[in-house]
């Protein structure tokens, strides 16, 4: 199928529409290409390799049944996207469904060292209990000044973990390349991936592969917000669901 044939399709179909002006189609030069990734090619347009909507469609429709899953039983989905296209939006979607992120630098052992990570993220807390109530006072102003210093800085490396009080059940990934290390320990941890991956990732790495453009604010918002939609669906399924 050429790009020109397809987009013939798409005009006269409004769900592949709406993911075709969002750019999720676009990936990278074929020399970036991952062999497995072969498959959900349509073509090249200006040495960039175009994904088959039909296939982008069809595997982002079976991670969102997964998510439907999960928000029936209220399982905790770890939401992960460091990279600058990717965090805003992780952060607002995880925030909005009550779940922990990482929208900055991965922590190694967030997952297989879950016990020393929500040891940090409750003395973190202490501190910052301790600042409102006044508590720090007795200190001396340099050592509250060594105190703040330290609150500041386990904010910045786990501010996306206050709702971190167990394992997750899933962990949805932007870019599998890019959080190779988080996959490796969700892996570890059999915790099930849903990726949102440009033409550069391995499908085989997460086990809801979702090809699509990975590195545009605009596709990225859009299949986040389809997840949230899944989620947020299951749960309001549920008679009395929180």
């Amino acid at each position: 199928m050429t790009i020109t044939e397809e987009q013939k399709q798409i005009s006269y179909d409004p769900r592949l529409e709406e993911l075709f002006r969002a750019g999720v189609q676009f990936g990278y030069a074929r020399t970036r290409r991952h062999p497995r990734m072969r498959e959900y090619i349509a073509g090249v347009k200006s040495n960039i390799e175009i994904l088959s909507l039909d296939r982008v469609f069809e595997s982002l429709e079976t991670a969102l049944t997964y998510l439907e899953e999960l928000g029936k039983i209220g399982a905790a989905v770890m939401w992960v996207g460091t990279k600058p296209a990717a965090s805003l939006v992780v952060k607002r979607i995880a925030e909005e469904l009550g779940h922990p992120y990482v929208d900055g630098r991965w922590l190694g052992g967030t997952i297989t060292n879950f016990d020393v990570i929500r040891k940090r993220v409750t003395h973190w807390q202490d501190l910052v209990a301790k600042k409102n109530s006044g508590e720090l006072e007795k200190y001396t102003k340099q050592e509250r000044l060594m105190i703040q210093r330290e609150t500041e800085r386990l904010e910045s490396m786990f501010a996306g973990l206050l709702t971190y009080t167990a394992l997750p059940k899933a962990m949805f990934v932007v870019d599998t390349k890019e959080e190779a290390i988080a996959i490796a320990e969700a892996g570890h941890k059999q915790i099930p991936v849903i990726g949102l991956m440009n033409t550069d990732c391995d499908p085989h790495s997460a086990a809801y592969p979702i090809p699509g453009n990975d590195n545009a604010p605009e596709s990225i918002s859009l299949i986040l917000e389809k997840a949230k939609a899944a989620y947020l669906r299951g749960k309001q399924s549920v008679p009395d669901g929180n």
